[in-house]
């Protein structure tokens, strides 16, 4: 039983390695909205337990992945919960992002060397905030109530 015990360890911790050091072909939620990285060589890893995952995306990079956590608690007038958290996984490591009240949004940018969130309330105008994916240090953010469409910079649009 010891043996069968260290083996399936063992497989865990070189499937982590893998991931860590390998590029990433996809990423998907399972059905119990869990995230799974899946390495070019077919490594299939299942990263989260606690099935609140959604908006999966993988970056231009192939080796950073976000996703919104969805809160346990559904805010007065929405039907579905919403998300107070972006998680980002690269190199081995999740880190997140907090906004309050909500993010609404994320997108990467430079080909998933930073990363920004729509952040406010579901009907008005909030934030839009720019971190590094790398260091989550959080390089600009503008009020969308003060800065016009045509006024917003390039990074705010979503597309590289």
């Amino acid at each position: 039983m010891k043996i069968i015990s260290y083996i399936f360890l063992l497989s865990i911790c070189t499937a982590s390695a893998n991931i860590k050091s390998e590029t990433l072909k996809q990423v998907y939620l399972d059905q119990k909205n869990n995230v799974h990285l899946v390495t070019e060589l077919g490594h299939d890893v299942q990263i989260t337990k606690t099935g609140n995952s959604a908006s999966l995306k993988l970056a231009p990079d192939n080796k950073t992945v976000a996703w919104l956590v969805m809160n346990s608690w559904i805010a007065e007038g929405d039907v579905e919960p919403q998300s107070e958290e972006l998680k980002i996984y690269q190199n081995g490591k999740t880190k997140s992002i907090k906004c309050s009240l909500f993010i609404r949004d994320y997108w990467f940018w430079l080909n998933g060397d930073q990363v920004a969130i729509d952040c406010g309330g579901q009907h008005f105008a909030g934030w839009e905030i720019l971190y590094n994916t790398k260091t989550l240090k959080k390089i600009a953010s503008f009020d969308e109530a003060k800065v016009p469409l045509k006024n917003r910079p390039d990074w705010s649009h979503g597309d590289e």
